[in-house]
C-alpha cells in the first residue's frame, strides 16, 4: 500500500479534499442509477458474483515456469453497515486503510506478513430503504455492495465506489444476512485448499432477520445466483436456502469470522435494546467470535489487526496492548481492545496442518492451478537443461507500486 497511490486516489476522489471518498460515486447513481461493476453484486461480466483470491505469480518464459511472486494469498473481508448513524463507515475505512495495511505486512510484527494480503469490503443497508422515505438525496440504493479481493492501491480505489445508504426508514433491523451469505458460497479462496482460513468481519449496532429471502438473492447477485453457487461447489436452490445460523456456521468452516458489535443502539417502538442485538449476534457467531467494540468504528481498524495477530499467533494477549500503543492507540484505549478480544480462540490457525508449510515467494510451479512448488532438485535440473540463472531471472514485478 505505497502511500504515494493511496495519496492519490484520495485526492482524486476527495476533489482535493473538498468531498467524501465516495461524493462522485453518489452523484453518479443519483444521476444515472449506476453502480460499478466491481462492487455491484452481481459481478463482473467473465466472473459472475464469485470473489476469488488467487495467487500472483510471473511466466519465466527461460524455465517455462510460472514463479510465486510474493506469497500466498489471505483474504480479509468487512462487511459495513452504512445506514444511519453508520452512514461514514466507507470513509473511516478508506481512512483507516493505510494503518491496516501497515499492520498487516509492515513495522514490527506485521501480523500477515508471510501472505499476499487480499483485501474486500462490502456495504449494507435495510431491504426497506429501498423506497424513498424522503430522508437521503441518494435513495433508494440496494442493500448491498461487494467489491473484489484486491491488493495495494486497487483496494482503496473500490471503496470510493461504494455508496453509503446513509438514512432509511428506520424500521429496526438491518439486512447484512446477504452480505454473510455471499461470504459463506460466492467468495473462492486458494488458502482454502491448504486448510488454512482468510478472516471476514461483519460490524453492525442493529438486530438481523435471520431468514435469507432467495428473491432477495436473484436480485442483487442475479438470476443465476444458485448456478454460481453451485458451480462454486455448495448445493442449493431457491427452495434449500439455509438459515442465518446454517450460513454463518459455514461461514465460519472456512473463514475465522468474528462479529463486531458497534454498541449503544436501542428502538424503544418495537421494544429493542443493545443488549437485544448482543444477544442475537452472540447467539448466531458463538460468545467466542462476538465482540463488542470498545469504541465503535474509529478503532475498528485496531480491533482486526489485533484479532488477526492473536489468531495467527504473531500477538499474544502479553504482547498485544505494546504492539497497539505502537501503532497508533493510546494506553487506555489499547487496554480495553485487548479486553474485549481476549476471549477469541487464539492461535486457532496455527491448528491448520499446514500452518507455517505454505509455498513461499519465489516458488517455483509448472502449473498455476499446482497447490505445491516444484522441489529444489527439480528446479536445479531445469535451470542445468536451460543454461538459465536463478539470479538473472529475478527482477522487479511489474505490479510492485
Amino acid at each position: 500500500m505505497s502511500r504515494q497511490v493511496f495519496n492519490s486516489t484520495r485526492q482524486r476522489a476527495t476533489a482535493g479534499g473538498t468531498q467524501s471518498v465516495t461524493a462522485q460515486a453518489e452523484r453518479t447513481y443519483r444521476t444515472k442509477k449506476e453502480i460499478n461493476p466491481l462492487v455491484d453484486p452481481k459481478g463482473l461480466s467473465h466472473l459472475g458474483p464469485v470473489r476469488p483470491s488467487r495467487p500472483r505469480f510471473d511466466w519465466i518464459e527461460e524455465l517455462g515456469l510460472w514463479q510465486l511472486t510474493i506469497g500466498m494469498p489471505i483474504t480479509e473481508e468487512t462487511l459495513l453497515d452504512t445506514t444511519g448513524s453508520m452512514q461514514n463507515n466507507v470513509q473511516i475505512a478508506f481512512d483507516r486503510l493505510p494503518l491496516s495495511y501497515d499492520m498487516y505486512t509492515e513495522g514490527e510484527s506485521p501480523v500477515l506478513s508471510s501472505y499476499d494480503v487480499q483485501i474486500a469490503n462490502a456495504t449494507f443497508g435495510d431491504v426497506d430503504d429501498i423506497h424513498d422515505c424522503g430522508y437521503s438525496d441518494i435513495q433508494p440504493i440496494q442493500p448491498l455492495l461487494r467489491s473484489q479481493f484486491e491488493m495495494a492501491g486497487k483496494i482503496a480505489e473500490q471503496l470510493t465506489m461504494m455508496i453509503p445508504s446513509k438514512n432509511g426508514c428506520g424500521n429496526g433491523k438491518e439486512d447484512p444476512q446477504f452480505g454473510i451469505f455471499a461470504a459463506a458460497f460466492l467468495g473462492n479462496a486458494r488458502l482454502n485448499a491448504y486448510g488454512l482460513r482468510g478472516y471476514h468481519f461483519t460490524v453492525s449496532d442493529e438486530p438481523v432477520v435471520e431468514r435469507i429471502d432467495a428473491s432477495w438473492l436473484t436480485r442483487l447477485f442475479g438470476d443465476d445466483v444458485f448456478n454460481a453457487v453451485t458451480g462454486n461447489g455448495h448445493q442449493m436452490t431457491a427452495s434449500s436456502v439455509p438459515d442465518l445460523a446454517t450460513t454463518v456456521q459455514h461461514l465460519q468452516g472456512h473463514k475465522h469470522a468474528f462479529f463486531l458489535h458497534v454498541t449503544g443502539w436501542s428502538d424503544y417502538r418495537h421494544g429493542l435494546t443493545s443488549e437485544d442485538v448482543a444477544r442475537q449476534w452472540s447467539r448466531l457467531y458463538g460468545p467466542s467470535h462476538y465482540i463488542a467494540l470498545p469504541d465503535g468504528c474509529n478503532s475498528l481498524h485496531l480491533v482486526k489487526a489485533v484479532i488477526i495477530g492473536l489468531t495467527e499467533g504473531v500477538l499474544s494477549l502479553s504482547t498485544a496492548e505494546d504492539w497497539l500503543v505502537s501503532h497508533g492507540a493510546n494506553r487506555r484505549l489499547a487496554a480495553q481492545i485487548v479486553k474485549a478480544v481476549s476471549h477469541i480462540p487464539i492461535g486457532a490457525q496455527m491448528e491448520a496442518e499446514n500452518f507455517g508449510k505454505l509455498p513461499p515467494a519465489g516458488s517455483y510451479f509448472r502449473n498455476k492451478e499446482d497447490l505445491w512448488p516444484i522441489s529444489d532438485e527439480e528446479l536445479a535440473e531445469i535451470q542445468g537443461q536451460t543454461g538459465a540463472d536463478e539470479d538473472e531471472e529475478e527482477g522487479e514485478v511489474a505490479w510492485q507500486l
